[in-house]
């Protein structure tokens, strides 16, 4: 467990230091932004000290690692709102979002793999393999706006964007939600396929259980852990991953407003929202871990 934690922490720092360094490494000053162009010098330099730009690279990252340090995420630049009030309002629906499009993936996903490794080398096999890939294949950059089309603009069913109505939701989820099953239905195939010509497997058909008990009940959770994996490994990215399609549907989280805050060049906004995703991500993976332990008990928790 320590030797987690160390990884933890350690993984926690790096991000906030690689941030650090290259949200002040791209084009651009805040201060500029905030004055515009017209402004005088005299205004930029106060500007500037008042927002502590002024000092060197290394004394502004040691003064924000004191304030994190104390639960302080500090403020933005340009509205001077505090960023855990405005992290804690667009939070939630990030992650409402990647739960239901994860929902969506586990739902359309493990069940097609499954029916596609039971029809394996056939050409309901090559059908799902083929719709898989196709879906895979599709950014979120082509596939929002091409559900936007044909939903909300030529059938009407669906708002266009923003987060008016509960509706709102359905078209970013099925965004995510299609490439996440395009990915589960591979690998639930491939997995399911390793382990139903096992010992074990055949034993379970030969004492005449039904084939939905030896699918369900002992070929599928043996092949659950690499499943497993890729869920982890894919929620972690829904809440890190959402910014294009949270930027193509007017969706108000996090994803959106990181965005929102590297075009402003709001540093300490840009940096709450990327130590926020690196949290999730970390704390996802180790659910994932104890996942793991749950599902098969020789699985090792330190390893």
């Amino acid at each position: 467990m320590f030797k987690r934690l160390f990884s933890f922490a350690t993984v926690i720092f790096g991000v906030l230091l690689l941030t650090f360094l290259l949200i002040h490494l791209v084009p651009g000053d805040p201060v500029e932004v905030m004055l515009g162009e017209s402004a005088s010098t005299a205004d930029r330099m106060a500007l500037r000290e008042d927002l502590g730009l002024n000092q060197p690279v290394i004394q502004q990252f040691g003064t924000y690692l004191s304030k994190l340090s104390h639960g302080d995420f500090g403020q933005s630049i340009h509205t001077k709102t505090p960023i855990t009030e405005m992290i804690r309002m667009r939070y939630p629906a990030t992650l409402k979002l990647a739960v239901l499009s994860l929902l969506i993936g586990l739902c359309v996903g493990i069940p097609l793999g499954i029916y596609a490794a039971l029809k394996a080398n056939r050409w309901q096999d090559l059908l799902v393999t083929l719709v898989s890939v196709r879906l895979s294949a599709m950014p979120a950059f082509w596939l929002g706006p091409m559900l936007m089309l044909i939903f909300a603009v030529w059938l009407g069913w669906l708002p266009v964007s923003g987060m008016e109505s509960g509706a709102s939701i359905i078209l970013p989820a099925l965004t995510l939600g299609f490439g996440l099953s395009a990915i589960l239905t591979r690998m639930t195939r491939t997995s399911l396929l390793e382990v139903l010509n096992d010992d074990y497997i055949r034993t379970a058909r030969a004492k005449g259980l039904a084939e939905r008990t030896v699918i369900l009940r002992h070929a599928l959770r043996a092949a659950l852990l690499p499943i497993i994996t890729i869920v982890g490994l894919q929620m972690g990215s829904l809440l890190a991953g959402t910014v294009i399609t949270e930027t193509i549907f007017s969706w108000d989280g996090i994803g959106r407003l990181l965005v929102e805050s590297i075009e402003k060049r709001d540093y300490p906004v840009t940096q709450a929202c990327v130590l926020v995703v690196a949290l999730s991500y970390v704390l996802v993976n180790l659910v994932t871990d104890m996942l793991y332990r749950f599902v098969d008990p020789r699985v090792k928790f330190a390893a």
